[in-house]
Protein backbone atom coordinates (compact mmCIF):
# COMPACT_ATOMS: atom_id res chain seq x y z
CA UNK A 1 0.00 0.00 0.00
CA UNK A 2 2.48 2.26 1.15
CA UNK A 3 4.50 1.61 -2.67
CA UNK A 4 1.49 3.00 -4.48
CA UNK A 5 2.16 6.43 -3.99
CA UNK A 6 5.75 5.89 -2.23
CA UNK A 7 7.85 3.30 -4.63
CA UNK A 8 10.97 2.92 -2.40
CA UNK A 9 9.73 2.61 0.91
CA UNK A 10 9.60 -0.09 3.33
CA UNK A 11 6.79 0.28 6.03
CA UNK A 12 8.08 0.31 10.26
CA UNK A 13 4.92 -1.84 10.79
CA UNK A 14 5.94 -2.67 14.28
CA UNK A 15 7.24 1.28 15.06
CA UNK A 16 10.97 0.19 15.10
CA UNK A 17 12.57 3.28 17.13
CA UNK A 18 15.72 1.59 15.91
CA UNK A 19 15.16 3.37 12.62
CA UNK A 20 16.72 6.76 11.78
CA UNK A 21 18.57 8.31 9.21
CA UNK A 22 22.02 6.63 8.97
CA UNK A 23 20.74 3.51 10.68
CA UNK A 24 23.15 0.51 9.66
CA UNK A 25 21.57 -2.55 9.56
CA UNK A 26 19.78 -5.55 7.87
CA UNK A 27 16.28 -5.39 6.17
CA UNK A 28 14.25 -8.54 5.44
CA UNK A 29 13.38 -8.67 2.06
CA UNK A 30 10.21 -10.70 3.31
CA UNK A 31 8.90 -9.32 5.95
CA UNK A 32 10.67 -5.84 6.16
CA UNK A 33 11.91 -6.03 9.87
CA UNK A 34 15.14 -3.86 10.41
CA UNK A 35 17.54 -5.25 12.57
CA UNK A 36 20.18 -2.96 13.83
CA UNK A 37 24.00 -3.34 13.40
CA UNK A 38 25.59 0.08 13.94
CA UNK A 39 23.52 3.23 15.24
CA UNK A 40 25.31 5.58 12.99
CA UNK A 41 26.68 5.42 9.64
CA UNK A 42 30.53 7.85 10.53
CA UNK A 43 29.76 11.07 8.72
CA UNK A 44 26.17 11.06 8.57
CA UNK A 45 24.91 13.50 10.99
CA UNK A 46 26.21 16.27 8.92
CA UNK A 47 24.08 15.38 6.25
CA UNK A 48 21.12 14.82 7.82
CA UNK A 49 18.05 17.31 6.59
CA UNK A 50 14.31 17.40 7.96
CA UNK A 51 11.55 18.82 5.53
CA UNK A 52 7.59 19.67 5.95
CA UNK A 53 5.96 16.55 5.42
CA UNK A 54 1.97 16.30 4.62
CA UNK A 55 -0.25 16.26 8.23
CA UNK A 56 -2.31 13.12 7.35
CA UNK A 57 -1.48 9.32 6.38
CA UNK A 58 -3.84 6.93 6.15
CA UNK A 59 -4.00 3.46 4.39
CA UNK A 60 -6.21 0.48 5.05
CA UNK A 61 -7.37 -2.58 3.08
CA UNK A 62 -10.38 -2.65 1.25
CA UNK A 63 -12.68 -4.44 3.37
CA UNK A 64 -12.06 -1.86 6.60
CA UNK A 65 -14.59 0.46 7.55
CA UNK A 66 -14.82 3.33 9.36
CA UNK A 67 -17.07 5.11 11.98
CA UNK A 68 -16.65 8.21 14.05
CA UNK A 69 -18.84 8.50 16.58
CA UNK A 70 -19.23 11.18 19.95
CA UNK A 71 -19.61 9.86 22.94
CA UNK A 72 -20.18 10.97 26.49
CA UNK A 73 -17.79 10.23 29.65
CA UNK A 74 -18.09 10.31 33.22
CA UNK A 75 -16.37 13.14 33.36
CA UNK A 76 -13.24 10.66 35.40
CA UNK A 77 -10.95 10.48 32.41
CA UNK A 78 -8.23 13.35 32.88
CA UNK A 79 -7.02 14.91 28.93
CA UNK A 80 -3.54 14.38 29.17
CA UNK A 81 -2.43 17.61 27.54
CA UNK A 82 -4.60 20.08 29.10
CA UNK A 83 -4.89 18.24 32.32
CA UNK A 84 -9.08 18.81 32.72
CA UNK A 85 -11.32 16.36 33.42
CA UNK A 86 -12.94 15.09 30.14
CA UNK A 87 -16.70 14.82 29.62
CA UNK A 88 -16.87 14.78 26.00
CA UNK A 89 -15.13 12.69 23.73
CA UNK A 90 -14.62 10.75 20.28
CA UNK A 91 -14.53 7.10 19.87
CA UNK A 92 -13.17 5.78 16.28
CA UNK A 93 -14.14 2.14 15.26
CA UNK A 94 -12.73 0.64 12.54
CA UNK A 95 -14.39 -2.71 11.27
CA UNK A 96 -12.01 -5.72 9.64
CA UNK A 97 -14.51 -7.91 7.40
CA UNK A 98 -11.44 -10.40 6.68
CA UNK A 99 -8.43 -12.04 8.71
CA UNK A 100 -5.08 -10.18 7.35
CA UNK A 101 -6.90 -6.51 6.65
CA UNK A 102 -5.06 -3.33 8.21
CA UNK A 103 -5.26 0.02 9.14
CA UNK A 104 -2.67 2.43 9.51
CA UNK A 105 -3.56 6.13 10.27
CA UNK A 106 -0.95 8.86 12.06
CA UNK A 107 -0.25 12.61 12.77
CA UNK A 108 2.71 13.18 10.14
CA UNK A 109 5.39 15.40 11.96
CA UNK A 110 8.29 15.47 9.19
CA UNK A 111 10.39 13.90 6.73
CA UNK A 112 14.47 13.35 7.28
CA UNK A 113 16.90 12.23 4.77
CA UNK A 114 20.35 11.88 3.88
CA UNK A 115 21.70 14.24 1.23
CA UNK A 116 24.67 12.69 -0.84
CA UNK A 117 24.22 9.63 0.36
CA UNK A 118 25.83 7.88 -2.39
CA UNK A 119 28.87 10.01 -1.67
CA UNK A 120 29.23 8.88 2.43
CA UNK A 121 28.96 5.25 1.70
CA UNK A 122 31.23 5.18 -1.46
CA UNK A 123 33.67 6.92 1.20
CA UNK A 124 32.59 4.15 4.13
CA UNK A 125 32.50 1.31 1.72
CA UNK A 126 35.81 -0.48 4.03
CA UNK A 127 34.29 0.48 7.19
CA UNK A 128 30.76 -0.88 6.28
CA UNK A 129 32.18 -4.21 4.33
CA UNK A 130 33.73 -4.93 7.90
CA UNK A 131 30.40 -4.77 9.28
CA UNK A 132 28.25 -6.44 7.09
CA UNK A 133 31.07 -9.30 7.29
CA UNK A 134 30.41 -8.97 11.42
CA UNK A 135 27.28 -10.31 10.68
CA UNK A 136 27.61 -12.74 8.00
CA UNK A 137 26.56 -10.48 5.27
CA UNK A 138 29.90 -9.86 3.41
CA UNK A 139 33.22 -11.33 2.79
CA UNK A 140 36.52 -10.38 0.83
CA UNK A 141 35.31 -6.63 0.86
CA UNK A 142 32.08 -7.21 -0.89
CA UNK A 143 28.57 -6.51 0.59
CA UNK A 144 25.63 -8.80 0.00
CA UNK A 145 21.67 -7.61 -0.50
CA UNK A 146 20.04 -6.44 1.96
CA UNK A 147 22.47 -5.27 4.12
CA UNK A 148 22.97 -1.15 4.49
CA UNK A 149 21.84 2.01 5.43
CA UNK A 150 18.70 4.08 6.73
CA UNK A 151 18.79 6.86 4.36
CA UNK A 152 15.47 8.47 4.69
CA UNK A 153 12.47 8.37 7.67
CA UNK A 154 9.11 9.68 7.73
CA UNK A 155 8.11 10.45 11.10
CA UNK A 156 4.91 10.63 13.05
CA UNK A 157 3.77 12.48 16.13
CA UNK A 158 1.01 9.61 16.84
CA UNK A 159 -0.84 6.69 15.59
CA UNK A 160 -1.75 3.61 14.91
CA UNK A 161 -0.98 0.14 12.98
CA UNK A 162 -3.43 -2.32 13.67
CA UNK A 163 -4.13 -6.03 11.57
CA UNK A 164 -7.11 -8.20 12.19
CA UNK A 165 -6.49 -11.61 12.96
CA UNK A 166 -9.73 -12.77 12.26
CA UNK A 167 -12.53 -12.78 10.26
CA UNK A 168 -15.73 -9.73 11.46
CA UNK A 169 -13.44 -8.04 14.01
CA UNK A 170 -13.55 -4.24 15.22
CA UNK A 171 -11.14 -2.27 17.07
CA UNK A 172 -11.75 0.90 18.62
CA UNK A 173 -10.03 4.09 20.25
CA UNK A 174 -11.76 6.94 21.99
CA UNK A 175 -10.02 10.06 23.81
CA UNK A 176 -10.94 13.17 24.03
CA UNK A 177 -12.24 15.03 20.53
CA UNK A 178 -9.13 17.18 20.54
CA UNK A 179 -6.74 14.10 21.41
CA UNK A 180 -7.63 11.91 19.14
CA UNK A 181 -8.20 14.06 16.12
CA UNK A 182 -4.52 15.05 16.58
CA UNK A 183 -3.74 11.49 17.24
CA UNK A 184 -4.81 10.34 13.72
CA UNK A 185 -3.79 13.61 11.28
CA UNK A 186 -6.25 16.16 12.05
CA UNK A 187 -4.69 18.49 13.38
CA UNK A 188 -0.34 18.95 13.18
CA UNK A 189 0.39 19.98 16.78
CA UNK A 190 1.95 16.72 18.24
CA UNK A 191 0.07 15.97 20.91
CA UNK A 192 -2.17 12.66 20.06
CA UNK A 193 -3.47 11.07 23.18
CA UNK A 194 -6.44 8.48 23.82
CA UNK A 195 -8.12 7.21 26.89
CA UNK A 196 -8.80 3.21 25.80
CA UNK A 197 -8.43 0.85 23.36
CA UNK A 198 -11.13 -1.67 22.95
CA UNK A 199 -11.58 -4.95 20.52
CA UNK A 200 -13.80 -7.71 19.90
CA UNK A 201 -11.09 -10.42 18.54
CA UNK A 202 -7.14 -10.70 18.03
CA UNK A 203 -5.57 -8.14 16.77
CA UNK A 204 -2.16 -6.74 16.19
CA UNK A 205 -1.72 -3.54 17.72
CA UNK A 206 0.96 -1.27 17.40
CA UNK A 207 0.20 2.52 18.82
CA UNK A 208 1.74 5.80 19.47
CA UNK A 209 1.69 7.48 22.40
CA UNK A 210 2.21 3.02 23.55
CA UNK A 211 -0.14 4.04 26.29
CA UNK A 212 -3.16 5.27 27.27
CA UNK A 213 -3.50 8.64 29.10
CA UNK A 214 0.22 10.06 28.04
CA UNK A 215 1.57 12.23 25.47
CA UNK A 216 4.06 10.22 23.13
CA UNK A 217 7.90 11.63 23.92
CA UNK A 218 8.50 12.36 20.21
CA UNK A 219 8.26 11.29 16.69
CA UNK A 220 7.95 7.92 15.62
CA UNK A 221 9.67 6.19 12.24
CA UNK A 222 6.71 4.73 10.61
CA UNK A 223 8.28 4.41 6.90
CA UNK A 224 11.98 4.79 5.41
CA UNK A 225 14.24 4.07 2.46
CA UNK A 226 17.33 2.05 2.45
CA UNK A 227 20.47 1.69 0.29
CA UNK A 228 22.04 -1.74 0.27
CA UNK A 229 25.04 -2.97 -1.92
CA UNK A 230 25.51 -5.95 -4.71
CA UNK A 231 29.38 -6.78 -3.91
CA UNK A 232 30.49 -2.73 -3.64
CA UNK A 233 27.81 -1.34 -6.11
CA UNK A 234 25.50 0.54 -4.27
CA UNK A 235 21.71 0.06 -5.10
CA UNK A 236 19.94 3.84 -3.78
CA UNK A 237 16.44 2.25 -3.11
CA UNK A 238 16.77 -0.92 -2.14
CA UNK A 239 13.43 -2.68 -1.93
CA UNK A 240 14.00 -6.62 -3.16
CA UNK A 241 17.18 -8.90 -4.22
CA UNK A 242 18.29 -8.37 -7.68
CA UNK A 243 20.40 -10.19 -9.83
CA UNK A 244 20.29 -8.35 -12.77
CA UNK A 245 17.95 -6.00 -14.71
CA UNK A 246 15.52 -7.83 -16.86
CA UNK A 247 14.11 -5.68 -19.79
CA UNK A 248 11.00 -7.56 -21.43
CA UNK A 249 9.37 -6.96 -24.90
CA UNK A 250 5.90 -7.91 -25.33
CA UNK A 251 4.91 -8.04 -28.76
CA UNK A 252 1.97 -10.53 -27.99
CA UNK A 253 -0.76 -7.99 -28.01
CA UNK A 254 -2.59 -9.57 -31.11
CA UNK A 255 0.31 -7.58 -33.30
CA UNK A 256 1.46 -9.19 -36.56
CA UNK A 257 4.71 -7.28 -37.30
CA UNK A 258 8.04 -8.10 -36.47
CA UNK A 259 10.16 -5.86 -34.32
CA UNK A 260 13.77 -5.60 -34.13
CA UNK A 261 14.87 -4.47 -30.23
CA UNK A 262 18.61 -2.76 -30.08
CA UNK A 263 19.88 -2.49 -26.34
CA UNK A 264 22.98 0.10 -25.83
CA UNK A 265 24.53 0.85 -22.12
CA UNK A 266 27.98 1.67 -20.91
CA UNK A 267 29.19 -0.31 -17.82
CA UNK A 268 32.51 -0.02 -15.61
CA UNK A 269 33.98 -2.28 -18.86
CA UNK A 270 32.67 -0.26 -21.68
CA UNK A 271 29.48 0.04 -23.77
CA UNK A 272 27.45 -2.85 -24.49
CA UNK A 273 25.05 -3.74 -27.23
CA UNK A 274 21.95 -6.12 -27.64
CA UNK A 275 19.78 -7.48 -30.24
CA UNK A 276 16.61 -9.04 -30.69
CA UNK A 277 13.99 -10.12 -32.82
CA UNK A 278 10.47 -10.59 -31.51
CA UNK A 279 7.98 -11.73 -34.12
CA UNK A 280 4.00 -11.25 -33.23
CA UNK A 281 2.69 -13.27 -30.22
CA UNK A 282 5.94 -13.31 -28.70
CA UNK A 283 7.41 -12.13 -25.53
CA UNK A 284 11.27 -12.24 -24.50
CA UNK A 285 13.17 -10.86 -21.90
CA UNK A 286 17.20 -8.55 -22.28
CA UNK A 287 18.86 -9.38 -19.13
CA UNK A 288 20.91 -6.46 -17.78
CA UNK A 289 23.91 -6.63 -15.94
CA UNK A 290 23.39 -4.12 -12.17
CA UNK A 291 26.57 -1.78 -12.90
CA UNK A 292 24.54 -1.06 -16.39
CA UNK A 293 23.84 2.89 -17.03
CA UNK A 294 22.82 5.43 -20.09
CA UNK A 295 20.35 2.70 -21.39
CA UNK A 296 18.99 3.25 -25.12
CA UNK A 297 16.54 0.93 -26.53
CA UNK A 298 15.40 1.29 -30.61
CA UNK A 299 12.46 -0.93 -31.35
CA UNK A 300 11.92 -0.65 -35.15
CA UNK A 301 8.55 -1.98 -37.02
CA UNK A 302 9.80 -4.37 -40.10
CA UNK A 303 7.07 -3.17 -42.65
CA UNK A 304 8.46 -4.23 -46.49
CA UNK A 305 5.81 -2.20 -47.82
CA UNK A 306 7.47 1.25 -46.01
CA UNK A 307 10.75 2.86 -47.06
CA UNK A 308 11.57 4.44 -43.90
CA UNK A 309 11.15 1.59 -40.74
CA UNK A 310 9.22 3.41 -37.66
CA UNK A 311 11.36 3.15 -35.07
CA UNK A 312 10.50 3.93 -30.98
CA UNK A 313 13.21 5.35 -28.77
CA UNK A 314 13.52 4.85 -25.15
CA UNK A 315 16.37 6.11 -22.67
CA UNK A 316 16.84 5.71 -19.17
CA UNK A 317 19.93 7.17 -17.37
CA UNK A 318 20.57 5.20 -14.37
CA UNK A 319 18.18 2.06 -13.62
CA UNK A 320 19.31 1.50 -10.01
CA UNK A 321 17.40 4.34 -9.07
CA UNK A 322 14.51 4.07 -11.77
CA UNK A 323 13.79 0.37 -11.75
CA UNK A 324 13.15 -0.18 -7.63
CA UNK A 325 12.12 -3.48 -8.95
CA UNK A 326 14.91 -4.14 -11.57
CA UNK A 327 12.23 -4.73 -14.49
CA UNK A 328 10.95 -2.85 -17.60
CA UNK A 329 8.14 -3.78 -19.67
CA UNK A 330 7.89 -2.73 -23.07
CA UNK A 331 4.70 -3.51 -24.80
CA UNK A 332 4.30 -3.62 -28.68
CA UNK A 333 1.39 -3.00 -30.67
CA UNK A 334 0.35 -3.18 -34.11
CA UNK A 335 -1.40 -5.23 -36.95
CA UNK A 336 -0.22 -4.84 -40.29
CA UNK A 337 -1.11 -2.53 -41.65
CA UNK A 338 -2.31 -0.62 -39.31
CA UNK A 339 -0.97 1.92 -36.33
CA UNK A 340 2.04 1.28 -34.62
CA UNK A 341 2.89 1.86 -30.93
CA UNK A 342 5.01 1.00 -27.97
CA UNK A 343 4.60 2.20 -24.60
CA UNK A 344 6.69 1.34 -21.10
CA UNK A 345 3.98 -0.37 -19.09
CA UNK A 346 5.61 1.30 -15.59
CA UNK A 347 4.46 4.84 -16.96
CA UNK A 348 1.15 3.58 -17.70
CA UNK A 349 1.06 2.05 -14.45
CA UNK A 350 1.87 5.29 -12.74
CA UNK A 351 -0.97 7.08 -14.48
CA UNK A 352 -3.42 4.37 -13.34
CA UNK A 353 -2.01 4.08 -9.92
CA UNK A 354 -2.78 8.13 -9.38
CA UNK A 355 -6.50 7.46 -9.71
CA UNK A 356 -6.36 4.87 -7.40
CA UNK A 357 -4.83 6.51 -4.26
CA UNK A 358 -7.67 8.23 -2.61
CA UNK A 359 -9.43 4.76 -2.11
CA UNK A 360 -6.26 3.29 -1.03
CA UNK A 361 -5.16 6.19 1.43
CA UNK A 362 -8.56 6.82 3.37
CA UNK A 363 -11.08 4.02 4.84
CA UNK A 364 -14.80 4.42 3.91
CA UNK A 365 -15.92 6.63 6.56
CA UNK A 366 -19.02 7.42 8.29
CA UNK A 367 -20.03 9.48 11.06
CA UNK A 368 -22.76 9.60 13.55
Amino acid sequence: MIRNSRPAYWGNWGLNMQIKPGAVGIVDSTSGDFRLVAENLPGVDERVKDIPSSITWKLSSENVSREDSKINLDGTYVDPESGTKIDAGLEVKWGFAKAGSIVSEFSLSHESIVEDFGTLLNQNMDWLADKAKSVGMGSDGNIAQGFGVVTGVLWAHSGLNIGSQENQSNFSLSGSISGMNEMLGGNATGKGSYISAKYNKSMVQHLWPDKSGTLAPGPVPIAFTFASFDGRLVIPNWIMNLGSFQLFLHNNHLGTYIIHAVLKYKTPEGEKEQREEVWGGQSKMMPIPLNATRLNLTIKFVDPFQRKQRTFPFHWDYPLVQWPNGQRNIDIFGAWPGRKRCTERENMLKGALSGRRRSLSSPRSTRK
